[in-house]
């Protein structure tokens, strides 16, 4: 009987590569739908719930004996019916709270990194540029159809009867000039040959506009879903109102970097591979001449936080509140030399 293998996994933490794409959008968008339940808690904790449950909930009792009266029912009717609307108002609330949060702002929150800065990492990140051109036939340049009038050979002329036939393209890769890149980089982290980690430091020295389209706010999403839910007309009010080019990321201030996109494989996690990543990251950002390194964790991201703050030296610099129903948004700052000083090695 073959004895279970005790080696060690291999740790790989490397550049990100064009053919990590899918990997690192599954990775992305499956470990933040994991924080979908961190995200209803934070709802249920937040004072508006609250607030809107006891009053609904008040609401359903009250009219208890109205619903009963003139009624010949037992006396148990009314203990039973206020059980009946106690039960099914949790219910329903939770739900509610459920889809909202996975539906509507995990989408929203997914979407926004999956067409911007995750669309392709190496643009974002690692300072390329990509654009098409038209592939060219070498066998095509040297054929032609005799002279012009100036004794210039004219190039024969292709005809074709498919007017939608469009010139083939490829897709040129290629690395910014020196004085336009930013000390930016973009990790994959593979265990066994696996990718199942990744993060990013974005350095930008231009704003980054939003590629989304403009959804609306979140009441119009909402009617839009339930309009198309059940197949009705849709109104003008629900429709969203472009108005004009959104920013989805400032530029960065000098020698100051944003540490992002930080994500383990949900079976690796609890491993200390995120303090692998954060520790490249930082190092990284010593020996490029960034003083200072941000970060940004929302309601869901609470253990991110944590790892951040207790174990990195992250200070939290301002909360901002972004709804009613326990929204917010934690932005961290850390100087890297101190955080140097403090994870020294012998």
């Amino acid at each position: 009987m073959a004895e279970p293998s005790t080696s060690e996994p291999k740790l790989f933490l490397r550049t990100y590569r064009p053919t990590d794409r899918e990997h690192v959008d599954f990775l992305f968008y499956s470990t933040y739908f994991a924080l979908v339940p961190e995200g209803v808690k934070q709802k249920l904790m937040s004072p508006t719930t609250i607030i809107l449950w006891i009053a609904v909930y008040a609401y359903l009792l009250a009219i208890v004996p109205v619903l009963l009266h003139g009624m010949n029912m037992p006396s148990w009717a009314g203990i039973a019916l206020r059980i009946f609307f106690t039960v099914s108002w949790a219910l329903v609330g939770f739900s509610a709270l459920f889809l909202f949060t996975d539906r509507f702002e995990t989408v929203d929150r997914v979407e926004a990194a999956r067409q911007n800065d995750l669309r392709d990492p190496e643009v974002y990140y690692l300072n390329y540029k990509k654009y098409e051109q038209v592939v060219t036939d070498p066998a095509e340049e040297k054929e032609d159809d005799g002279s012009s009038s100036d004794g210039k050979k004219k190039k024969k002329k292709r005809v074709t009867f498919d007017k939608d036939t469009k010139p083939a393209t490829e897709l040129v890769r290629e690395l910014l000039p020196e004085e336009e890149r930013t000390p930016g980089h973009f990790w994959v982290l593979e265990v066994d040959g696996t990718a199942c980690g990744m993060i990013g430091l974005a350095c930008l020295k231009n704003p980054v506009m939003d590629a989304r389209p403009v959804l609306g706010a979140t009441w119009q999403r909402l009617g839009r879903y339930l309009f198309e839910r059940y197949d009705l007309s849709m109104p003008a009010l629900l429709m969203p109102k472009d108005s004009g080019p959104r920013v989805f990321t400032e530029a960065s201030p000098p020698h100051t970097a944003t540490l992002q996109r930080l994500a383990v494989k949900y079976q690796f996690q609890g491993c200390g591979l995120s303090t692998v990543m954060i520790t490249r990251a930082m190092v990284w950002a010593n020996e490029h001449d960034i003083h200072t390194v941000t970060a940004v964790t929302d309601e869901f991201q609470g253990t991110a936080a944590v790892i951040l703050q207790q174990r990195h030296g992250f200070k939290l610099a301002k909360k901002v509140s972004k709804g009613y129903f326990g929204q917010y948004e934690n932005h961290w700052t850390c100087d890297v030399k101190a955080w140097m000083e403090a994870n020294k090695r012998d």
